[in-house]
């Protein structure tokens, strides 16, 4: 007797490709469209009308169709040009550099299949020289190409190769540049090639010198500037002025481009900004006077130190910046050449769009999704933040705010904070806080910043500071502060000295500067009554932040300060200090052995029974959706894994071990299958179980296999966590049948159907995952 298969359903069979009459040669570097292009010019036949024949796919695969676009083929797709072209694939492969690139999929599963793309996301692209094309083809066809900036110059016929930047079409004769009567763009060229030969980060040094030369192109030049002089004479007659200006952007600067990237990859270059810096990052550019100075003179412009001498943001500062920062190390190179989206310069494309509909050109970054509908909200939230931040600094005359400061609402410190870490900021951002604090983003500290704003105040308020006398107007911790800047002036940022030399903190009177003393059993005291006035008022100590002042002193910050030096005490000496045995008296739990976050939730919870509000577990009150009810659902979730200290302070306000339990049941109804679970584990020794199986009343089978599937699906979630710990086999990559047989086998081995089944499991050994290998092996079933 034989089994019959039902026929099987079989992909559509296309008719083979045959050979055409010509064979065509690829040129290296060009687009898979042009070469299609120009196979159909052979016969005289568009792209458009050869290519969907030849593969069979119909007329919709151009849809959109665009010059500067690029078709993408699979496999059946590629070995019929191949066939129809007369050219072996692999040199296909070798000349075209999107020939396998983003394979499409047939419809059908299988078949001819191709995809034509165009915008961003194709790679950026140009008609190749067309004397070169012409030389090498016979034909006047031009061929596009995979434009890099070493290939944009053809030095036989001296041309620049601008690309189609395509928004509905370009002016006639702006394809390619005739740069005869420029010789210093063929030097350039030369140059070039020679540092990609001998530079292996020359590409990236490259990309980064193109966005910091296109920042210089968009500053107010000089009479004397070469830039329009070369603009005016790569111009072809008629052209608009305006629209050649961003055309001709790249084939301008470069010259230029080519000496800043020599420049930026000397290691000679690099010590020598490193001996200015002295380590530390400079404020403006106008704190390395002899790196600008060099940069003028290598790319000959007069004019640059006064231009860029007060820049605080842009793509060369970020490279000094990460040139100082990692000198050496792995990630040094991957470092110096990051460039971040909004210092890239700005697609030539979009910069005659925006001259074109009459808008304001930018020639530098910003995100590509400006002015497209919902994708605003980035610079609406950038403008929200503005607005407190102007308001902070109207009020407090700076934007040295702490992390945590909230200002009429908003998370204003977060906020700077966020924005101070970025080197992505767009310079027009910086610009605009800039104008409400200069210093918004030192490169120090915001610490010391925000420190030297209060000497500064005081001085303003009380008159000098009188470093030779001690600071005796001053707060112990000010003058103690100002006292360590005085010792340690000869190594601080020269930005810093002379923020310090505005206050009267001149080179002079810092060598005359004397410590500030106090008496420090009187001070401890005096702080030590501070405390009891706050934990009267509040009821604890650990409720007092960073932020916290008391009668005048930074009670948080000592507090913090006291709990560092209690445990380096205890760990020398093996029990508390005096200092903490003070304020144990005042707080008992003022430094405890858990995190101060899970304290201070704790005395929330107190105050809110104390206020005639105890919780109630049966109706989850508070509810698990608030901040305190989500702390005590969590709390009573994991109340068997807390401190003993942590547990004798909830059953003070009622939670005990039995409220708690409730509570997790109620909160988590999971935490009852995972019971059930646990109990037939502990009887059974695995979670294997059918999916009629039913535990004390419980449908297991069918809940274990719902946990499963959705494990699969969405991820771990928190019962199948708890699952793992009873069984961490619960859920195998493999099926549930071979689970349990295994554990069947573990439990019965001599059983007849075990036996069969553990022979069988020899006989597939091979094709066994290597932990079901190490089940059977771990369990005595199969020797290795």
């Amino acid at each position: 007797m034989h089994d019959f298969l039902p026929p099987q359903p079989q992909p559509p069979r296309t008719a083979a490709a045959r050979p055409g009459p010509a064979r065509l040669a690829p040129l290296q570097g060009e687009t898979n469209l042009s070469y299609l292009d120009r196979l159909a010019d052979r016969y005289r036949l568009g792209v458009r009308d050869l290519v969907p024949a030849l593969l069979q796919v119909g007329g919709g695969l151009f849809k959109g169709y665009r010059p500067d676009g690029e078709v993408y083929l699979n496999a059946e797709a590629r070995a019929r040009v191949c066939m129809f072209s007369r050219v072996p694939e692999e040199i296909l492969q070798r000349a075209l550099p999107a020939w396998t690139a983003q394979e499409p999929l047939s419809p059908d599963g299988a078949g001819t299949a191709g995809r034509f793309r165009f915008g961003s996301v194709v790679p950026a692209a140009g008609e190749g020289c067309r004397l070169c094309t012409a030389a090498r083809t016979g034909r006047a066809k031009p061929a596009r190409l995979y434009l890099q900036p070493h290939t944009r110059v053809c030095p036989r016929h001296r041309r620049w190769m601008l690309g189609t930047h395509w928004i509905g079409g370009s002016p006639a004769g702006t394809e390619q540049i005739d740069l005869t009567g420029l010789p210093e763009m063929i030097t350039a060229h030369r140059r070039h090639l020679n540092l990609l030969r001998h530079r292996p980060d020359g590409v990236r040094a490259f990309e980064v010198a193109h966005a910091v030369a296109v920042s210089w192109w968009a500053q107010q030049w000089p009479e004397d500037e070469q830039w329009p002089r070369r603009a005016l004479q790569l111009a072809p007659p008629g052209t608009d002025p305006g629209w050649w200006r961003l055309l001709a952007r790249d084939a301008v600067t470069y010259p230029e481009t080519v000496a800043l990237a020599s420049a930026l990859v000397d290691e000679g270059f690099r010590r020598r900004l490193l001996a200015e810096s002295r380590g530390h990052l400079p404020h403006t550019l106008a704190d390395t006077p002899a790196l600008v100075s060099e940069l003028a003179q290598i790319t000959n412009r007069g004019w640059l130190p006064e231009k860029i001498a007060s820049s605080s943001a842009g793509p060369l500062l970020v490279w000094v910046h990460n040139c100082v920062r990692s000198p050496d190390g792995a990630d040094a190179a991957d470092r110096l050449w990051t460039l971040h989206m909004a210092h890239r310069p700005r697609p030539i494309a979009r910069e005659l769009q925006a001259y074109r509909n009459g808008s304001k050109p930018e020639a530098v970054g910003g995100s590509p999704s400006r002015g497209r509908g919902l994708r605003l909200t980035p610079e609406q939230a950038f403008h929200t933040g503005l607005a407190h931040a102007r308001a902070y600094a109207a009020l407090h005359g700076h934007l040295a705010a702490p992390i945590g400061e909230r200002f009429n609402g908003f998370a204003l410190g977060r906020w700077l904070s966020n924005h101070r870490k970025s080197p992505a900021v767009p310079p027009e951002h910086v610009a605009e806080l800039e104008a409400l604090d200069p210093w918004w983003r030192p490169p120090w500290t915001v610490m010391w910043q925000r420190t030297y704003y209060e000497a500064r105040d005081h001085a303003r308020t009380r008159g000098g500071l009188r470093p030779e006398r001690g600071f005796p107007t001053t707060s112990f911790g000010l003058g103690e502060w100002l006292h360590m800047q005085c010792t340690g002036y000869a190594d601080l940022h020269p930005a810093q000295q002379r923020l310090l030399s505005d206050i009267g903190l001149t080179p002079e009177a810092v060598r005359a500067a004397r410590p500030r003393r106090k008496h420090m059993a009187t001070h401890f005291e005096r702080t030590l009554a501070g405390a009891r006035a706050f934990a009267r008022a509040h009821g604890t100590l650990v409720t007092a932040t960073a932020d916290t002042v008391q009668d005048g002193f930074k009670l948080g910050q000592w507090l913090a300060n006291q709990r560092s030096k209690d445990r380096a005490y205890q760990l020398r000496h093996g029990a508390p200090s005096p200092r903490a045995l003070a304020l144990s008296a005042i707080d008992p739990w003022w430094n405890p052995p858990w995190d101060l976050h899970w304290q201070r939730n704790y005395y929330r919870a107190r105050d809110h029974v104390h206020a005639g509000r105890p919780f109630d577990p049966a109706a989850l009150i508070p509810s698990p959706s608030t901040v305190l009810g989500s702390w005590i659902t969590r709390a009573c979730l994991h109340y068997h894994q807390l401190h003993p200290g942590q547990q004798h302070l909830l059953t003070l306000i009622g939670m005990t071990p039995e409220v708690a339990h409730a509570r997790t049941r109620r909160a988590y109804p999971w935490r009852t299958a995972v019971e059930h679970a646990h109990a037939f584990a502990a009887a059974h020794g695995h979670l294997a179980v059918l999916r009629d199986t039913i535990q004390d009343g419980f449908l297991l089978g069918q809940w274990l296999n719902k946990q499963r599937y959705r494990t699969r699906t969405k991820g771990p979630t928190p019962a199948a966590h708890a699952l793992t710990a009873i069984d961490p086999w619960w859920n195998p990559p493999w099926g549930m049948t071979w689970q349990r047989a295994y554990h069947h086998a573990r439990t019965h081995p001599r059983h007849p159907a075990a036996r069969r089944w553990i022979n069988k499991q020899r006989r597939s050994w091979l094709l066994l995952q290597p932990d079901q290998q190490h089940l059977l092996t771990t369990a005595g079933l199969i020797t290795a």
